[in-house]
């Protein structure tokens, strides 16, 4: 395979989701040359497939089929394409709780990077720039709408979710790209606007390794992919004057490390927001296909989970619906008619990330018994949410629960079941830690500016270094994190925090 020298600049950004993207925005913007080097494609909104899986199945690390190993398999789902996952999620928006703010700054000392008079400022800046408002009364949908019946009912503290789509038209397809662009994802905010900056952008370039020398990450190596097969087309080096940004997220920022030879606990302390969902029958139309896809949550941190509203197309919606033969058919010809709601929750298992056979991740995950018992109150919640807001029936989609309750009293039987890891279909979105940041180089990779410990020069920037999980949504303190990292790397040599155009 012949072997080329791709570029060169100051910076080198492996990665173009949240962290890679934001890295790019503000070291761009101080006038920096820098390379954002991305394993997908950069796709056009317009060009993408408007059904959901031809669409998840472009944008989608593995085509959605990624998974941690444990007692059942638990999908990872993250983005492969420019914007990583901020391309394919539904924009939520939540600032890092005060409590994640004192443990990792008492803890892990990290306070010169997220305490709040130095993150505020960063935060109010992204949300003007990304258009973050919370979702209107007129594309909550039916959806969210539903939901915030049953959240006021029971008394429970729901509200409309804030997201970066201040213009959203409620079209239901933030998992294929917004039509018109109107969601503030990287690929059509940041990325660009580091591209207009100066930066250079090289897809189908898949990074393998940091270039070490004398301690020193100096570039990075990898291979060029064939847009057409995916297949290895030419070995490449990227070259880096003043340091390489690892941006690659949770699963492989960890397997470059791992490969470089970067000393610490990597790949250790992988946690994730694991979440799993209900659907449920009305008499009235629900239509999920109009309505923000994410648009109505009911935070309960204080109990470990986060119940949310989430739309699903069509065609991911009838492999949803109980019952066969007649049954079945008669349910699917309802299609309008359903709700789907989720739990996320906030698991306190740690998991860890290696390199398995032929270099690919092997992620290994098993939650705990008390996770599993707190996510199950979260779905009974759900349950009893659905039924007050005039539900019909609810499918919990459960092992050892009726796959049908027909009414309130019946939630019982979802809230009495001994359930166990293997009777839940799980997914986890929200992940964190393999690469963990903290002042003690023995309990953590990288310090707090970000730079490895054992390596001069080699950052990382993305969840990887978030020493816990959160428990909301992580997209919005990714940013402020990298972002002042970012603007701290981009002032060093006038020692001063920048602050960028």
């Amino acid at each position: 395979m012949r072997r080329e020298t791709l570029d060169e600049a100051d910076f080198v950004i492996v990665g173009t989701g949240a962290g890679g993207a934001t890295a790019a925005r503000v070291l761009a913007a101080a006038g920096h040359s820098l390379v954002m080097l991305e394993e997908g494609a950069r796709l056009r909104t317009s060009e993408r497939p408007r059904d959901a899986a031809g669409a998840l199945a472009q944008a989608m690390r593995d085509g959605g089929t990624q998974v941690a190993f444990g007692s059942a398999p638990m999908p990872l789902l993250q983005g492969r394409c420019v914007g990583g996952s901020t391309a394919i999620n539904s924009g939520i928006i939540w600032r890092m709780p005060e409590d994640v703010v004192e443990d990792w700054t008492t803890r892990f000392g990290l306070g010169a990077l997220v305490a709040p008079e130095l993150t505020e400022p960063i935060y109010d800046r992204i949300e003007q720039e990304l258009e973050i408002t919370p979702t209107g009364e007129d594309v909550l949908g039916g959806n969210g709408h539903a939901m915030a019946r049953g959240a006021q009912a029971l008394g429970l503290p729901g509200q409309p979710m804030r997201r970066n789509a201040g213009r959203c038209r409620g079209s239901g397809e933030c998992l294929q790209g917004c039509p018109g662009e109107r969601r503030q994802s990287m690929d059509v905010s940041y990325v660009p606007r580091a591209l207009a900056d100066g930066a250079r952008l090289h897809t189908h370039a898949r990074v393998e390794r940091v270039l070490i020398e004398r301690g020193r990450a100096v570039g990075v190596r990898g291979v060029r992919l064939d847009p057409s097969t995916g297949r290895p087309r030419a070995r490449f080096e990227v070259r880096a004057r003043r340091g390489v940004i690892l941006s690659a997220g949770v699963i492989h920022t960890p397997l470059i490390l791992l490969r470089s030879r970067v000393a610490g606990p990597v790949g250790r302390h992988f946690q994730c927001h694991p979440g799993s969902a209900l659907l449920g029958r009305f008499d009235e139309p629900i239509r999920m296909s109009f309505g923000a896809t994410q648009g109505y949550e009911v935070p309960m941190r204080e109990r470990g989970y986060k119940l949310e509203s989430l739309s699903l197309p069509p065609e991911m919606l009838a492999a949803r619906i109980p019952g066969t033969g007649a049954e079945w058919q008669e349910r699917i010809a309802s299609l309008d008619h359903y709700a789907q709601w989720a739990a996320q929750s906030r698991f306190e298992a740690q998991g860890r990330v290696r390199l398995g056979f032929g270099g690919a991740p092997w992620v290994r995950y098993e939650p705990s018994a008390r996770d599993i018992e707190q996510l199950k109150e979260g779905l009974v919640w759900l349950a009893r949410m659905m039924f007050e807001a005039g539900a019909r029936e609810v499918y919990p989609g459960i092992h050892h629960v009726p796959e049908v309750l027909r009414g309130p009293d019946e939630v019982r039987l979802l809230e009495q079941a001994q359930i166990s890891r293997a009777d839940l279909h799980l997914m986890a979105s929200h992940l964190f830690g393999t690469a963990r940041a903290g002042a003690d180089p023995v309990r953590s990779v990288v310090g707090p500016t970000l730079e490895a410990h054992s390596t001069r020069a080699l950052y990382v920037m993305d969840a990887s270094v978030f020493p816990t999980n959160l428990g909301v949504n992580p997209q919005h303190s990714i940013m402020a994190v990298v972002w002042r990292a970012a603007a701290q790397l981009a002032a060093q040599d006038s020692g001063r925090v920048a602050r960028a155009g």
